[in-house]
């Protein structure tokens, strides 16, 4: 069993890639589907879980504890729910992560799973990466977009990835010393890409499962 954490920069492929995977090896796929455990587990809306990512520490942050029941904050957070701010919903995000993680054979798409699930043995971590045009043409092709428009969600989601991210790693969220393997699908095939992926996790299945003595 393994856990498969994907990091992307947007438009190098991550969702059509991940999509991919989870059917060859059988997984959960938990990509967008996460922002509804997040909404279901704290009874609000997906679109207030959006908000909040896209603000990450803006103003929506002060009215968390208004909208989050007390007994769920409690539950999970203990005393620091009492001021629920960006930084405990960092902490909630989390414990809804590493619940999904328990059972395995799973694979993440972003979200800082990477980060959350950086000491877990079985969690594997791969970081998508691609030249600026290839990720722009990508959003063309997939989602019909103008080039205009496939240029601003490239960069848009470029400055939203960076600073989501800065609530669980300081330094280069690219930094490939953070991942079990890098690939740029600007050279790679996704199909190729896939084959990598798959079988990288099936070695370290085995890897895991081999006993410490030998």
């Amino acid at each position: 069993m393994a856990i498969l954490c994907i990091s992307r920069q947007f438009g190098a492929g991550g969702k059509t890639l991940g999509e991919k995977v989870s059917e060859t090896l059988g997984y959960q796929f938990v990509d967008e589907g996460l922002m509804e455990k997040v909404a279901e587990e704290a009874n609000v809306s997906v679109r207030w879980v959006e908000g909040v990512e896209r603000e990450a520490g803006g103003y929506l942050m002060r009215f968390l504890s208004s909208v989050v029941p007390s007994s769920f904050i409690d539950r999970h957070l203990g005393d620091s729910g009492k001021d629920f701010d960006e930084k405990r919903y960092v902490s909630f995000l989390s414990k809804v992560i590493e619940d999904l993680s328990e059972a395995n054979n799973v694979v993440f798409l972003g979200r800082g799973s990477q980060f959350i699930l950086a000491d877990n043995p079985e969690a594997v971590r791969i970081l998508l990466v691609a030249e600026r045009p290839d990720r722009i043409k990508f959003m063309q092709k997939h989602y019909n977009l103008d080039r205009e428009k496939a240029e601003a969600v490239v960069n848009r989601e470029a400055r939203k990835r960076e600073r989501f991210l800065r609530n669980f790693h300081q330094g280069d969220p690219n930094d490939p010393s953070l991942y079990h393997m890098v690939i740029n699908t600007s050279l790679l095939s996704l199909e190729a890409a896939k084959e990598q992926i798959c079988e990288l996790v099936l070695r370290q299945i085995e890897v895991n499962a081999k006993p410490i003595w030998d």
